[in-house]
């Protein structure tokens, strides 16, 4: 082997391996932050199990770096009052951007989570949906945007997110049913074209991970996400980390059974009444119209046609207003369909036993069903009814996109907290 300065090449010098130790560190301090925060240094110390004066070198670095910031001191009962850290998240921000069918949706978050501002494109202004046309439509639609808005933000990078099958390692979207894309190369259209690095994701794994950091996974390592929507999957948390299988195909659920009614519609795939075709929100909406509960799409009195104001639509339908008790059609579909979810929950909790099961999407919208779909799992599962404890909804609800889809790049910022934002120190040995 090659000799420099008379050490062998490829090796950890003492200098990089302290600076590697000082990333690692300055990571356990914005851990410690994020789950218990705001905190005092001398907390983060406790918590974290390194030094006091290391803590505070670490923490100052993280202040200058715009990470952290320090709050209004606390008067405390005796002794000196004490000075609070928090994440800063407005200073260094990623750009999230989600593809859906409807439309793309964009925006700065926050290493805390926070959605500092969004905005969104439709696609029915476009001719088609082919996947370089939506890329023109978001691509010119984020460079206003930044103008408008980064102003003199930090930006590390950027997060996309797509359903249906991802492959984010090749950067391609493998398929995507109702956009109609298969082996889209999605990263190669977008190369050069957005603030980088650019990370694709799967939705519902980008969702899954954005629960780990900031919602269900603070309080367990491991729990399934359910993602019901007009795109449907399940992201399958263990240990802390997602699992995706060969070909990134882990969480299909779309044909997974939702009902035996002879009524239902069959799935031309499967050949069964599965979830995509009976409790989708496009089934669901579907279904509304066949029934004229909701109007067919293209009338000249229809206010939605195909926008997913149709599903919001439905709901106020269901929802009692005034002194009247709401359309019982409408209830019955909402009803319908959070059972027929939860006979497919009750499927993938018998056979993940997970800590928990988070819920994500559409069906998320109209919560008040949420124990109906409780009630159809504990009836199902060998877990019985205790197991309707352990299903809640996602902590940021339906309106999750933007954030999740930044979370693949924010992890960074948070785990390698110097390399992301290009302060990494490269040190001879002994300095």
């Amino acid at each position: 082997m090659e000799k420099q300065d008379g050490r062998p090449t490829g090796l950890v010098t003492s200098g990089q391996r302290a600076e590697l130790m000082r990333q690692g560190n300055a990571s356990s301090v914005l851990r410690a932050v994020l789950a218990y925060g705001p905190v005092s240094r001398a907390e983060i110390a406790r918590h974290t199990g390194i030094s006091a004066p290391s803590v505070t070198k670490l923490t100052a670095a993280l202040i200058e770096a715009e990470l952290l910031t320090e709050l209004a001191p606390v008067e405390p009962t005796q002794g000196r009052p004490r000075v609070p850290l928090a994440l800063d998240g407005d200073r260094v921000v990623a750009l999230g951007l989600h593809i859906g069918l409807l439309r793309t949706t964009y925006g700065l978050v926050g290493p805390d989570g926070s959605v500092v501002a969004e905005r969104e494109v439709l696609h029915h202004e476009l001719p088609d949906l082919s996947p370089e046309l939506i890329v023109d439509q978001a691509v010119a639609g984020v460079d206003a945007f930044l103008k408008d808005r980064l102003g003199d933000r930090h930006l590390v990078g950027t997060g996309v997110t797509i359903g249906g099958w991802v492959d984010g390692a090749r950067g391609l979207v493998v398929e995507h049913g109702p956009l109609g894309w298969r082996g889209v190369r999605l990263l190669e259209l977008l190369e050069g074209r957005l603030p980088g690095p650019v990370v694709l994701e799967q939705t519902v794994r980008a969702i899954a991970r954005a629960e780990l950091w900031f919602g269900a996974g603070r309080e367990t390592d491991d729990f399934v996400l359910v993602m019901i929507g007009n795109v449907l999957g399940a992201a399958i948390v263990v240990d802390r980390t997602v699992h995706r299988g060969p070909a990134a195909a882990a969480g299909a659920i779309e044909h997974l059974l939702a009902t035996d009614d002879p009524d239902a519609p069959r799935c031309p795939v499967c050949g069964a009444a599965c979830l995509v075709v009976t409790a989708s929100d496009t089934a669901l909406v579907a279904e509304a119209r066949r029934l004229g509960v909701l109007p067919h799409r293209g009338l000249a009195d229809d206010p939605d046609g195909a926008d997913s104001l149709a599903l919001e639509r439905l709901i106020a339908l269901a929802r009692p207003a005034g002194s009247g008790s709401g359309d019982e059609r409408a209830q019955d579909l909402l009803r319908i369909r959070a059972r027929r979810v939860g006979r497919a929950v009750a499927g993938m909790v018998d056979l993940l036993n997970p800590s928990k099961v988070v819920l994500a999407g559409g069906i998320l919208v109209a919560d008040e069903y949420l124990d109906e779909l409780r009630t159809e799992v504990g009836r199902r599962s060998h877990r019985g009814l205790a197991v309707a404890d352990d299903i809640l909804p996602a902590v940021f609800g339906s309106r999750t996109l933007v954030r999740s889809s930044a979370v693949p790049v924010l992890e960074r910022v948070i785990t390698e907290p110097f390399t992301a934002l290009g302060l990494l120190r490269s040190q001879p040995a002994g300095a």
